[in-house]
């Protein structure tokens, strides 16, 4: 009988019959049903005899997966890797594996949802309207225009293919991919011509070393001037600081990005063509019920 440690909360609020699967092999099973994260302390006090963990965001790092010896998996609940020592997993033969393919639809849906409320000023119409007043904004249609992803995976697809419903160009950039891998509608390029030639840039990359503030000063001056930003990745992929001035300088027209709150300063939060949503692209019943599916399957995988 293995010990499984599971942490996101949908396990506990919608997840039973998951559970119920874990536990009919044969296993015990933790489930955090405190309402919230574990704080550190707790997570170090179960996880210390855990076989595996389902977990979201808790941080797994070296001196956390240290202490648990009996630990053979780590299934994510998402895709975002960043608060896992993957490389300490690797050199101590303990799996590592994320639910590919289960949120992307959501997260695909959420970044057309902010890209058309950038576009047509969304958020301060509603709020306008809400405070009794009769304000109508101009704003730009999405036909016509030019669409470049910046990373072109399962959601950057998934996000073309809407995209071209809505009659946009689409480009893409992607190292890790070939022409051959993608639909037809997007045309892969290099990142300068892609930035210069987007009316709106999309982020769908993973979080590492290699990707920290990729969105910088530089990066950004590369930009049509009045360009939309949409981020639905990280908040680490993009420069807080580089941010803010290609705001207050015209650089960007609008910036909407799905991150933790806590990672943006209050001064940037509050302009007036800033939108922020806490993180919460995926948050939709058929990607919980999809991704606990996959969690727990690739849990079942090692321990089994």
């Amino acid at each position: 009988m293995a010990k499984v440690l599971v942490t996101p909360r949908p396990f506990h609020q919608s997840g039973d019959r998951f559970i119920k699967l874990l536990e009919s092999h044969g296993h015990a099973v933790v489930v955090n049903d405190l309402g919230r994260r574990y704080t550190r302390d707790e997570l170090a006090l179960q996880i210390h005899d855990a076989d595996a963990i389902i977990t979201g965001n808790d941080p797994l790092d070296e001196e956390m997966l240290a202490g648990a010896a009996h630990l053979k998996v780590i299934s994510k609940y998402g895709v975002g890797l960043d608060n896992i020592d993957v490389s300490w997993c690797e050199k101590n033969g303990i799996w590592v594996f994320k639910a590919l393919g289960a949120n992307s639809t959501a997260v695909a849906e959420d970044t057309i949802l902010l890209m058309l409320a950038s576009l047509r000023n969304f958020y301060q119409l509603t709020k306008a309207a809400k405070g009794g007043e009769d304000v109508r904004l101009m704003g730009r249609e999405a036909e016509g225009k030019t669409l470049g992803l910046v990373g072109v995976g399962a959601i950057g697809k998934k996000v073309a293919a809407l995209a071209c419903a809505l009659g946009m160009s689409v480009l893409g950039y992607d190292p890790m991919v070939e022409q051959k891998d993608v639909p037809s509608y997007i045309k892969l390029v290099d990142l300068d011509p892609l930035l210069s030639a987007g009316d709106i840039i999309s982020l769908h990359l993973p979080l590492n070393d290699s990707t920290c503030n990729i969105v910088d000063t530089n990066f950004l001056s590369k930009m049509q001037r009045g360009a939309v930003l949409i981020n639905t990745s990280r908040g680490g992929i993009v420069s807080p600081e580089a941010l803010y001035d290609a705001m207050a300088s015209g650089i960007l027209g609008y910036v909407a990005e799905d991150i933790e709150i806590c990672e943006r300063p209050p001064q940037l939060v509050a302009m007036g063509n800033y939108l922020i949503t806490p993180h919460a692209a995926s948050f939709t019943f058929e990607t919980d019920e999809k991704t606990m599916a996959t969690t727990v399957d690739n849990v079942l995988k090692v321990i089994d």
